[in-house]
């Protein structure tokens, strides 16, 4: 039982004893952008290799100093100096970080940003006007915004609806999707495998949606916040939803259907042409067929082959879209044809 508790307490030592039946989806999950979607302090390899990232906006001068494994966050007027100690990154590439202070949590004003390898105003926060130095720290959370920050980015943050940092885990491990899986675990040790967590592969497109759009937004809370414009790109199975092809019990269209989330994410655009042939195609070739036979389904017949070509097809049917400050890029979720000029439908 003195091993049971430890692979219970310890994140590292509960990921090796899930390998030895789960090899295949504990091996890379820690390095991928959700097992790394919040880092903590001296863990951050960016700013490690970074030690000093600076730039001034407006009055004040913001820089992100890092030096024998901690870094901080200082903003400076003309006449005075707020520091505080970076505890929680948050994002892989892009990062944000929080802090508290005076037992108040903060959202940084500035973020680092790979498309620059520097820093600039945090996504969303472009319309503040910070009046005093306190101000130009960043924008202070509610406590709901705090939880719900925390609640996507890591594991075991949240207990009974409130903030719970105690017990926090970084990034999104087993817990946090596979709900029960640490039961399960000391179950297998005793040689029972009946507690194991139910299998995502088994949940419909729209079942799988609303489980990833708890973090990545789901189509109705879009819509009831009215997050609209390009802002929305970054939600994608809101963008998923509003696709003419989307089908709620169609398997082939959803979340994970193309995206592994024990792997990290895969960027060359042809990788997913198999995705996109298994319904649009005008026959069932070798790759395709496989997965098919999978879903024991065949085409739709009004899935329409692609009368322009069967490679790249996310290149011209899932376009590119940058946010409105040009730093960060996504792919658009909302599979159309998208014609020259058009508006950014939402």
């Amino acid at each position: 039982m003195i091993v049971a508790h430890a692979v219970a307490q310890s994140p590292t030592s509960s990921a090796t004893a899930c390998a030895v039946c789960h090899a295949a989806h504990t091996v890379n999950q820690a390095q991928t952008p959700m097992g790394q979607a919040l880092l903590l302090a001296g863990d951050d390899p960016t700013l490690k290799s970074r030690p000093i990232l600076t730039v001034r906006k407006g009055a004040y001068t913001y820089t992100v100093a890092t030096q024998d494994h901690k870094s901080t966050y200082t903003v400076s007027d003309a006449t005075r100096t707020i520091s505080l100690p970076i505890r929680w990154t948050f994002g892989q590439r892009m990062q944000t970080w929080v802090f508290e202070r005076d037992g108040h949590f903060y959202e940084s004003l500035v973020s680092y940003y790979p498309s620059t390898s520097g820093l600039e105003i945090t996504v969303g926060d472009e319309g503040l006007t910070p009046r005093t130095l306190e101000e130009a720290i960043g924008r202070e959370l509610r406590h709901s915004d705090t939880r719900d920050c925390f609640a996507c980015h890591s594991t075991h943050s949240t207990s009974k609806g409130q903030l719970s940092l105690d017990s926090l885990q970084a990034g999104v491990t087993r817990e946090h999707c596979h709900a029960g899986s640490s039961t399960h675990l000391l179950d297998s040790l005793q040689g029972i495998f009946d507690s194991a967590p139910r299998s995502l592969k088994k949940l419909s497109a729209e079942e799988v949606s609303s489980f990833c759009g708890q973090c990545h937004r789901t189509w109705e809370m879009v819509v009831r916040n009215r997050t609209w414009g390009e802002v929305n790109v970054r939600f994608q199975p809101y963008r998923l939803a509003n696709s003419k092809c989307f089908d709620g019990a169609d398997p082939r269209i959803s979340c994970i259907a193309c995206h592994d989330p024990h792997q990290n994410l895969v960027r060359n655009d042809s990788d997913y042409d198999a995705k996109c042939l298994a319904c649009h195609a005008t026959k069932v070739q070798s790759a395709v067929h496989s997965q098919l036979q999978q879903v024991k389904q065949n085409p739709p017949a009004d899935a329409k082959a692609c009368p322009a070509a069967t490679s790249n097809c996310v290149s011209c049917h899932m376009p590119k879209v940058k946010l409105p400050n040009g730093l960060i890029t996504f792919t658009d979720h909302q599979i159309r044809i998208v014609r020259p000029g058009e508006s950014y439908p939402n």
